[in-house]
């Protein structure tokens, strides 16, 4: 599933349509009016978490990869077309994936201050938030994209890692400074990431994620499908604290 910083990179190689006007909409996605969309001119591109928004003067589109969206620019892929975009200066298809038609205004419908790449990102609001429920486990708190939004599986991953926190550790019992470094870590890493993507070096850099061996322990790293959600958590069973009841 993309994360924030996939979406950004997504944006920033999607700019160039901006000011274009849409000489062709099509695709076999839900309650989208596709014969609305032509002609609109292309006013901007926003990010919110995981979404990406094709702005125009009097809706927009929201469109979410979900899990296996892909997209093409100037390029088509052998799968079923979900929303493709054709503009003056060339197209955008999108497979696989959720989209939305918004006619709401973009700040009645999104609290910008839950993204953690967004400039009025809150990380007080965020800490606030992940403190009100001190039963849940850390590894699924850190993917509620009501409080971090754009954090995925990988950024969670390894900012447990780095700041030493067991992904079975509960919010209640993680003393307040380390919650407040968790958030701070998010945003840190979210940036990070995103460079990683623009040279194209992501894989040289996690240092838990997908790996065999703690690099500060030299262990086996444990994977197991935690929570809930059961989504998947690399971890160091020794450098990495478990936070529950009487284990502080």
């Amino acid at each position: 599933m993309p994360e924030g910083p996939q979406m950004v990179l997504l944006k920033e190689q999607a700019e160039h349509f901006i000011g274009q006007h849409v000489l062709k909409a099509e695709g076999n996605a839900n309650n989208i009016p596709f014969d609305i969309m032509k002609d609109q001119e292309l006013t901007d591109i926003k990010i919110f978490g995981k979404e990406i928004l094709f702005c125009f003067p009097h809706f927009t589109v929201r469109i979410h990869l979900m899990l296996f969206g892909k997209y093409k620019i100037d390029g088509q892929l052998n799968q079923a077309l979900r929303l493709g975009l054709e503009f003056e200066n060339g197209a955008i298809n999108f497979y696989a994936c959720e989209c939305r038609f918004i006619t709401e205004p973009l700040n009645k419908v999104y609290d910008w201050s839950t993204d953690v790449m967004h400039g009025s990102f809150n990380p007080d609001k965020a800490l606030e938030k992940l403190c009100s429920k001190p039963d849940r486990l850390i590894c699924e708190a850190l993917l509620d994209q009501h409080i971090l939004a754009g954090v995925g599986n990988k950024i969670k991953n390894e900012v447990l890692f780095r700041r030493q926190v067991h992904p079975e550790s509960l919010v209640g019992e993680i003393p307040e400074t380390v919650m407040k470094k968790l958030v701070d870590e998010c945003v840190k890493l979210s940036f990070e990431y995103l460079e990683w993507k623009r040279e194209e070096t992501e894989n040289e850099h996690w240092e838990i994620y997908k790996k065999k061996e703690c690099p500060r322990d030299y262990i086996p790293i444990l994977k197991e499908k935690i929570g809930k959600s059961g989504r998947s958590c690399y971890f160091c069973d020794k450098c990495q604290k478990l936070y529950l009841p009487d284990n502080n």
